[in-house]
């Protein structure tokens, strides 16, 4: 677990009491120094959070460490509570602009069901879309082993990072661009260390706005209030 020693080891000097919590249905948050936030990764276990009802007050990195955890539900809180330690810079932008500008007539790997990966799909020269339950023209996680080493690019969903398949899919990335995406995306230099070529996440404008949304069930990324996507690229890019 590199990537998570790492990615805690960097905000070990930053801690703060924790605010608020919010765990709803398709994203958790939670709000410390910052507001940071994440995929609420569900499994078919009932799972109650450890501590639940009683996690405000408690250190943030405390709660970040739960990055480490095998159990989804945890690890989706120790990514937001990680999250809300890490100053959120980058450029605005939404980042699936520069994705099809990247991807004409390459081949891409996408990792995530992105709305705009049928876009993707029509400017590519070849395309391989996985996912963890596939539909009809998906591909099954494992074909990560065979499909990202010939592609030229690979967009990554930050979801990655919770169910700790991140690393491997950095490593398989190392001869692509490798971006890392998502509202779940730590904006921090860890991941360029690790290969990732650009970073695209959140920025929280407004939290109140953000948490209502996320207790009334919003699921879908463009309909969540309080949020502005942006981008940051690698120095080595």
């Amino acid at each position: 677990m590199k990537l998570t020693d790492e990615l805690l080891d960097s905000v070990a000097q930053v801690d703060w009491p924790v605010r608020r919590v919010c765990v709803g249905l398709h994203w958790t948050i939670v709000e410390s120094k910052h507001t940071g936030m994440a995929h609420t990764y569900k499994t078919g276990n009932k799972v109650e959070l450890e501590s639940s009802g009683n996690l405000v007050g408690k250190s943030a990195l405390e709660l970040a460490q739960r990055l480490r955890s095998w159990e989804p539900l945890e690890a989706s809180l120790g990514v937001a509570a990680l999250n809300s330690l890490i100053e959120p810079v980058g450029n605005p932008g939404n980042v699936f602009e520069d994705i099809l500008g990247l991807a004409a007539g390459k081949t891409v790997t996408v990792i995530g069901r992105f709305p705009s990966n049928d876009q993707i799909a029509q400017v590519a020269g070849k395309v391989y879309f996985l996912e963890m339950e596939p539909q009809a023209g998906e591909l099954p996680p494992s074909a990560c082993e065979e499909v990202i080493p010939e592609s030229d690019i690979v967009v990554i969903t930050a979801t990655a990072l919770i169910n700790k398949t991140l690393p491997r899919l950095l490593e398989l990335s190392r001869h692509a661009a490798a971006i890392v995406l998502g509202p779940s995306t730590p904006m921090n230099d860890v991941l360029f260390r690790h290969g990732a070529d650009i970073l695209a996440g959140v920025r929280v404008t407004d939290a109140d706005a953000l948490i209502s949304s996320v207790m009334q069930g919003v699921k879908r990324f463009k309909k969540l209030a309080g949020i502005k996507p942006i981008t940051r690229l690698s120095a080595d890019r």
